[in-house]
Formats: structure tokens, sequence, C-alpha cells
């Protein structure tokens, strides 16, 4: 072979095999001719490269001899031959290009070929490979393929992956052991036939390599967490299970959550590596986070490594909210957040760092929050009243088109990051917890108060409360005031240790009802049951809410609203067209 054992692309456990089954590695030796006699091989004749290779001839002379040949006696000889594409294959193919090797020219992430619809893989797109390689080389085709046949974008489904070695490092105090040697058949007996070399572990050898394993994926209960646990909060022995808790009053305060603004193409996210969401840029300055609380920006070829601190910084208000394609309400949050991720890079990255806001006005209503507005705007950021349009990366960099609205002019300005202040949508489990509590949804998908002014934190539930953003978007100061509201509410239940009635509930006649149940399955509370001793409909008084429904659709006029029976309200018409 031409090159030396230290240069060569082979297994070392596999060089050391050959060798001990006979075979003579001789390195550092280029064939140039097989010598034949009567037909047959008889050698191979040999010379010399690496250090003994001939150097180019200089300028003022010869250079030095050629090297000497030698020969290595054979009677068999095997050519190990290389490979490359054949480019034949695409004579009279419109619109492919290949590279100056003859390999095809692909998109580098989609596998793609300069003509649409056609992909390559392989050795075809890389030359020579692994035969692993080539196998996911042709996984990241198909890929492409069927997102090209379903008329989507093959970048937008296909996660980044990690690149160099994410092994971490043995802990100090776990024990350095070596190896089980696996035991092989002797070379003299495994050179004569094809069987197996491993003979494979015997069951104490197996144990004592499996012993080696440290459990770096799963709790080996060393019990080392609850040493280090101030709290105490960690119990090994608890198991899972299910329990029921009789509870007078229940507060739901499901909270939220963040929109995914991975649908909303123009704005580049989960496309461009520095453009953050707000809880990921919350994270990123976080001393918690993965760069220890410093604001750097992402390696636009490796998103898992942090450079260096942004020298400008776009911030796009209202991703989401106000906004008629996705919710039409205001997340209220977004504004203020989006002061304090300015105030932070500028105190952070110094305030030579350039940063910018896109908004279409600013709604800063709470105590205080005027004068950090502007106190962030005295700090240097720049404010423009007009939302952001499109992202476009360009040479590493990020691109934001938008509208000023103040000056009529559209705007390109270039950054090195980009913040999506994305809206708050309700939990996607608020539907079946509606169910569960017999609480109503608004229109904007949030848990429906009993009255926005008088029963702020009140269900149409009796007991049933509502606290927090499950309620709809607000702050950490309106999501405390409402959560004291709650539990003032239901304690104040627990402390009178009885139910006030509405008296304006509804009624049923047991000398009219006839049984027929049909106000059953009209009770939004379910507060009507049926008494099949007696043969009529009966109203759970501590359940009911008075809202007329069943009186209202009662063909037989047995239920009725208390103080508002149609006796009453006929008095009250006639008391009216009287006057």
């Amino acid at each position: 072979m031409r090159r030396g054992k230290d240069v060569l692309p082979a297994a070392e456990e596999d060089l050391k095999a050959a060798e001990a089954e006979g075979v003579r590695i001789e390195t550092e030796a280029q064939p140039i001719a097989v010598r034949v006699e009567g037909g047959k091989a008889i050698g191979l004749r040999c010379r010399k490269t690496g250090s003994a290779a001939p150097k180019e001839k200089s300028v003022s002379g010869p250079g030095p001899a050629e090297p000497a040949a030698h020969e290595v006696a054979c009677d068999l000889v095997v050519v190990a031959v290389g490979q490359k594409p054949d480019p034949k294959v695409f004579e009279g193919t419109p619109g492919v290009k290949l590279t100056a090797t003859g390999a095809v020219l692909v998109d580098a992430e989609t596998l793609q070929t300069t003509r649409a619809g056609l992909f390559a893989a392989g050795e075809m797109q890389a030359g020579a490979l692994a035969a692993v390689r080539c196998v996911a080389a042709g996984r990241d085709a198909a890929l492409s393929i069927d997102c090209f046949m379903r008329g989507v974008d093959p970048a937008s489904e296909r996660s980044p992956r990690p690149k160099g070695n994410r092994w971490e490092p043995l802990p100090e105090h776990a024990p350095r052991q070596a190896r089980v040697q696996m035991p092989e058949a002797a070379p003299e007996a495994r050179k004569t036939d094809f069987r197996e070399v491993e003979l494979g572990f015997s069951a104490d050898a197996a144990r004592r390599e499996a012993a080696r394993c440290l459990s770096c994926g799963t709790c080996c209960e060393c019990g080392l967490c609850i040493d280090a646990c101030e709290a105490k909060a960690i119990d090994h022995s608890m198991r899972d299970e299910m329990q029921e808790i009789n509870a007078g009053s229940i507060i739901v305060a499901t909270g939220f959550d963040p929109l995914d603004p991975t649908s909303m193409r123009p704005y580049g996210y989960g496309r461009y590596a520095n453009v953050f969401t707000n809880l990921e840029f919350e994270r990123l300055s976080n001393a918690t986070g993965p760069t220890g609380g410093k604001l750097l920006k992402r390696d636009p070829h490796d998103r898992s490594r942090f450079t260096e601190p942004p020298q400008s910084v776009a911030i796009l208000h209202c991703i989401g909210s106000r906004d008629k394609n996705y919710h039409e309400y205001c997340s209220r949050t977004c504004c203020m957040y989006a002061l304090k991720y300015a105030h932070l890079l500028k105190d952070k990255c110094g305030h030579h760092t350039q940063v910018t806001n896109f908004y279409i006005d600013m709604r800063c209503f709470g105590k205080g929050y005027e004068e950090f507005f502007k106190r962030v705007q005295s700090e240097g950021v720049r404010m423009v009243r007009g939302k952001a349009a499109k992202v476009e990366e360009k040479d590493g960099r990020l691109i934001v088109k938008a509208e000023d609205t103040l000056s009529a002019a559209m705007l390109n300005v270039t950054v090195d990051m980009v913040i999506l202040c994305t809206a708050m949508e309700p939990r996607t489990t608020a539907a079946e917890v509606a169910r569960t509590f017999g609480i109503s949804i608004g229109a904007d998908g949030f848990f429906l108060e009993e009255h926005p002014k008088l029963e702020p934190v009140s269900t149409a539930t009796s007991g049933v409360f509502l606290a927090g953003t499950c309620q709809g978007p607000k702050d950490i100061p309106d999501t405390v005031a409402q959560a004291k509201g709650a539990a003032a509410e239901a304690l104040a239940l627990s402390t009178f240790g009885k139910v006030s009635v509405a008296p304006m509930i509804s009624s049923i006649d047991p000398d009219i009802c006839i049984g027929c149940q049909a106000c059953i399955g009209l009770c939004a509370y379910s507060a009507i049951e049926f008494n099949s001793r007696k043969g009529i409909s009966e109203v759970n008084e501590a359940v009911c809410k008075g809202c007329g429904s069943c009186a209202a659709h009662c063909p037989s006029g047995a239920a009725q609203i208390r103080h508002f029976t149609e006796k009453q309200i006929f008095s009250e018409i006639d008391g009216l067209l009287a006057g």
C-alpha cells in the first residue's frame, strides 16, 4: 500500500487481526508492474513512496535519482480499483449540473439537484462514502421528495443535526475499568475457514462488562440528589397513584400556551438560527441558561454554538396577536417585556448595540410602565411604528422588512438577531377542562367568567373559580391579584359553613309534571334529576342557576322560575301597558 500505517483509513483491531493471521503489510510501496512467466503471475514490482518518493526537479539541475524498484513474489494479484460517478447517466437530461469531479450538484440541505423534482444522494452526489452515510443520505432525499410531492418546503420539516462530539466527560468519582476482552479463535485455526472470529462473552464476562455501565441516561438510585435537595422534596419510594379529593371549591389556573411561530413562514423562525421567540430569549438571558446569562448570537452553521454578542437586534411586537389571521385579541404583556429585552440588551451588550422595536402601538398601562417606556427611549432604543412584514437572511445576517407608518416609508433593517413577541394562546386542553368543570369558553378560547365586572373570578358553576391566564391574557401583577381574589372566594365558602342560594331558581310543580324528562337534557348545570319513585323531575336547588331553559321548554308548564312565574310576568306587562 502507498500509505503508512499512521494514516491508513483502517481500524486498528483489523490491522492487528490481519497481522496475527500472517498477513504481511508492506507500507509506502506503489505497484508499477506485474511480472508474468508462462501466462502466470510470479511477482509484483513496486517502488517506494512517502519520504523516499522523488521530489520535483529544481531549476538549477536534475533532481534526485528515481528510487530503485523491488519485487514481491506472488502467484495471485487482486486489484482493488477506485470508484467515481458516471456522468453519462445524465446525458440528455436538461437542467442538471455536475461538479468538476463528475458528481451531481445538489442543495446541501434538501439534496435537490439544479432541476426541480430531481434529487440525488449517496456516492453519485458526494463521491466515495461509507454504506451508513449512503443510507442516511438516501433517507434525507426521501424526506425531501415527500415534501416536494406535498408542496411543502423541505427545509421546514427537517431539524438540524447536532455536530461534533456530544459525549460528556466521565465523572471523577466513577472507577475506571478496562474493557473485558472478547475471546477470539486462534489465528492458525481461523485463517483456513470462514467461521466467526469472535467467540462471544461467557455469562461471567458479560456481567463484568455490563457492570462498567454508569447508567448515564437513567436514575441509578445513587441517592445523591436526596442529599443535595435542601427542601427535602425528593422521595424515591413514591409511586404513581390515583387520588380522589373531596373539595368544596376548585380554583382553575391552567395557564396558557405560547404561540408557535413556525407556521408563520415570513418571520423565518426555525429556518434562521438567530430568530428567537420571547421565551427563548428569556432563557438565553437567564443565569442558568445555555450561555450563563450572556447575550450571544448563534453560529448560523452550528446552532448549538454561541459566538459573540449581537451588534444589532430587532424586536417584533404582536406576532400572532391583533391579527385576524391568528388571534384578534391583544396579549397585553408583549409591549412591556419587549421594552425589558431592549433594556437588557443595552445593559449586557453595551450601549453601542442598536435595538429596534417594530410595534403597532405601545400599550404601557400599568403602574410605572409609562415611565419605564420613556427610560428605554432615553437609552437610545429605536421605536418604529409599523408591523414587520418579513425576515430574510443574507450572508449570515438578518434583514427585517417593515413599513414605518409615520413616514409611510419601507424599511430594510439589517440585524444580527430577531426576537419575536408571540401571542398567548388558550391551552390545548381548555375544552376538556371546561367540560369537566362545567365552565363556559369565550370566542377567544379562554375560560369565561360569570360577569366581567361584578364576578371576575367566579364561573357559572358554583364553587369553581378562575385565576391567571386561563381566563385571558394578563401580566404577573394582574395574575397575582386575580389569584388572591379566587383564593378569598374559595375561603369564604368554607368559612361560612353554608351556601347561600339565589331565590330566582327553577322549580317544578309535582302536580303538573308528566315525567317526560325533557328538562333534564336541557339543563346546562345538571341540576335536574328524575325521581323514579314519584315519576317526576326534581330540581337540585343548590346547583340550579335559574337560567330558565327548562321553564321555556316544558310542554306541561310544570317548570317555572321562582319570582318570575307567568302570572307575575303578565302582571308586570299589564302594569307597564296601563302606565
